[in-house]
């Protein structure tokens, strides 16, 4: 099923009344390489909710992005002079600042890291699917829900991303650009089994922080999701990273009893 190129399946079976849908998304594209695909674009009408990760538009969410925004004042303090020193001239090099740590949260700082890798030809006209989809989705009068809160996903990154994590990712930075437009790549020719390796092989992050990252919160939301297309018919869109492998949706979902169906 993996090795079929598609972003896009239906749900249906299982005792639904009406079928839903699950899309693999890229977070953030550069605007050259981005697109909105007409066969996604024309599911907006056929479902009566668009399911983010997290809906930033709730009042919920809303109410506590300063908060979360707030940086850590303990972050760097397991660091050694030497690696507070090469971070310091990495990030340098990278018009950036160590005392940007000072002024936000390091979930918040990584966001901008992984911001410069994607070497888009204009930086500030960053592209989000998330942002166009409910946009789409509110002027069609569709309801926006969300698989996790704002705080949980920030309090999980701020946790997860530790100080020696910083140094790996900084270390990585000459590669990351090629890395990332490969990831690029592959989501552009929408194929799955291509975006599992580029994921897991390329990561700074530990394999249990993998699983952390991914397979914990993939378990979480199969709890939430039948509950959620018994009421109403649901385009997901989630990180396409959350599509692939064993324990990966597609497979999560299908073993519950569901059919998937690729959309081509």
């Amino acid at each position: 099923m993996l090795r079929r190129n598609t972003l896009l399946w239906k749900i249906s079976g299982n005792g639904l009344k009406k079928d839903s849908y699950l899309l693999g998304t890229l977070h953030m594209m550069c605007e050259e390489d981005y697109s909105l695909k007409d066969k996604i674009k024309n599911l907006i009408p056929l479902v009566d909710v668009l399911t983010l990760e997290v809906n930033i538009g709730s009042e919920e969410n809303k109410a506590i992005i300063p908060e979360m925004m707030k940086p850590d004042t303990t972050f760097l303090k397991g660091l050694t002079p030497a690696e507070l020193a090469k971070v310091d001239s990495i990030l340098t090099s990278q018009q950036l600042s160590i005392r940007m740590l000072d002024m936000m949260s390091p979930a918040v700082f990584v966001s901008i890291l992984s911001l410069k890798t994607l070497n888009c030809s204009d930086p500030r006209n960053i592209k989000t699917m998330e942002v166009d989809l409910q946009s789409m989705a509110t002027a069609a009068g569709k309801r926006i829900d969300d698989l996790e809160t704002l705080k949980f996903q920030m309090d999980m990154l701020n946790k997860m991303f530790q100080a020696s994590d910083l140094v790996t990712y900084l270390n990585m930075m000459d590669d990351m650009p090629a890395i990332s437009k490969k990831m690029v790549t592959a989501y552009q020719a929408e194929n799955l089994k291509d975006l599992e390796t580029i994921i897991y092989d390329n990561s700074y992050l530990s394999k249990e922080e993998q699983a952390d990252f991914l397979t914990k919160r993939n378990q979480d939301w199969i709890t939430k999701m039948p509950s959620k297309m018994q009421e109403s018919s649901n385009l997901f869109a989630v990180g396409a990273g959350h599509l692939v492998g064993d324990k990966g949706l597609i497979k999560l979902l299908s073993a519950k009893g569901y059919k998937l169906s690729p959309i081509f």
